[in-house]
């Protein structure tokens, strides 16, 4: 067993082969074990010994891997944390660093999740700082790799979306009356509620900006591709009456007016010249070209 600096509180911190090896489990607790490697949502449910659960705090980087993944058991006295990683350890360390009381085994479960959500805010910020700049940039041009960096944070979101909808979940079991004998700090868990339900309205919105974003996006592709469109057919309706001239004049026909006329091929490309300048006009004052 690796017991953290936090035993004095009933809490420890131990690996899935330390936790194997000190107790028998029952089958929920193998169960949690067992998915410790491939946990892919946060929840906690109510269990005979008290509570227990899982978390996969995403990174906040564009890789789509859990920057921390770590299961939990929580009685009335005592917070099992088991994780293989590392990490989790050097969390709880900063955390007793701020402690100045002594705390229950949930209300340091609580603290813990508070300090790894203190600094979501700040990335969901530069992460709003980041669509700002591409929109500004998105009306005058359209930059190379645009839409897969706009990709990357709609994933992002996406996943910090689900994130906080699955934490305040597992407010939700803090607060019911299964985990009543468990848990104590009913209001501290409202509040952690109430600040994950602000942040996951701020990613809402964000998500909105991005799929704005992508409308934009899409909206100056259509622009450019209707201009190239408009550019192709002035220029083909600019030489339709050169065409139908040269429909005309390859005829073979004997008396075709101008044929023998001296000045008939020359008077030709005048006309021709004339009938395009005159189109150039028109469309101009159109407003086609």
């Amino acid at each position: 067993m690796a017991a953290s600096p936090q035993s004095s509180f009933g809490v420890q911190i131990l690996t899935a082969e330390e936790c194997s090896a000190q107790q028998k489990m029952n089958s929920e607790q193998y169960t949690l074990l067992r998915s410790l490697d491939s946990i892919r949502y946060c929840k906690a449910e109510a269990c005979q010994s008290g509570v227990q659960g899982v978390f996969r705090i995403p990174q906040k980087s564009a890789q789509r891997t859990a920057w921390l993944r770590f299961a939990f058991s929580l009685t009335a006295d005592t917070l099992t944390l088991i994780e293989n990683d590392g990490i989790l350890k050097k969390e709880t360390q900063k955390l007793q660093e701020r402690l100045t009381a002594p705390v229950t085994p949930d209300q340091y479960l609580l603290l813990l999740l508070e300090q790894l959500t203190e600094h979501d805010i700040l990335y969901l910020q530069h992460i709003e700082e980041e669509l700002d700049t591409m929109e500004g940039t998105l009306l005058h041009h359209v930059p190379k790799g645009f839409y897969a960096s706009l990709l990357r944070y709609r994933r992002k979101l996406s996943e910090f979306h689900s994130y906080y909808e699955q934490m305040g979940d597992i407010c939700d079991s803090m607060q019911s009356d299964l985990c009543a004998g468990t848990v104590k700090n009913h209001e501290g868990w409202k509040s952690h509620a109430q600040r994950l339900d602000r942040l996951h309205r701020y990613v809402s919105l964000l998500r909105e900006y991005a799929i704005q974003l992508r409308e934009l996006y899409q909206s100056q592709q259509d622009a450019r591709q209707n201009k190239t469109i408009g550019i192709l057919t002035v220029v083909t309706t600019l030489f339709l009456p050169l065409t139908l001239l040269t429909g005309w004049y390859g005829m073979n026909f004997t008396h075709m007016p101008e044929l023998r006329w001296q000045y008939g091929y020359p008077a030709v490309m005048l006309t021709a010249a004339a009938i395009v300048i005159f189109e150039i006009f028109y469309f101009k004052k159109k407003g086609l070209l």
